[in-house]
């Protein structure tokens, strides 16, 4: 018995690395997503760390250029969330355009995927059809055989 091959095989192949390599870089970026998004979290606190420490120096007395420095310093803080968020939207983007590119990848498989059942299904039957008629053939000759001998 010949066994089952199928025709579009390194086709499936190619089409099974390119959802994986997909689905690996989605990761990543949903990874730098992530990142991006602690770092707001991060210096979010650091605005509040530096408005208690602003209070504590206020409370028990600073020179006038050490008050200075606390709006620069928040200033800083609010400059960099803008642009995390800034960073974070142009993230969001890539995470949404990669999601678009691995559902057509893993459309394309699928329809390679059917075609790979759909093929087996009929290699199944041809097979069948092929043992059937040889078992077919061989009780018709059996019986002949027993005719013969009677």
């Amino acid at each position: 018995m010949k066994s089952y091959t199928f025709r579009l095989e390194p086709v499936l192949k190619v089409r099974k690395l390119k959802e994986e390599t997909c689905r690996m870089e989605l990761g990543r970026l949903v990874t730098e997503l992530s990142r991006i998004d602690n770092q707001l979290a991060h210096e979010r606190k650091e605005i509040d760390h530096y408005f208690k420490i602003q209070e504590g120096a206020l409370k028990s007395g600073m020179r006038g250029d050490q008050v200075q420095a606390f709006p620069m310093l928040v200033a800083g803080k609010d400059k960099n969330i803008e642009l995390l968020l800034r960073d974070k939207k142009l993230q969001e983007e890539l995470v949404e355009n990669k999601k678009k590119e691995l559902a057509t990848f893993r459309g394309e498989l699928k329809v390679i995927e059917n075609l790979k059942e759909k093929d087996y299904t009929e290699f199944r039957k041809a097979m069948n059809k092929e043992i059937d008629q040889k078992v077919e053939e061989q009780t018709q000759n059996w019986l002949q055989y027993k005719e013969r001998k009677v």
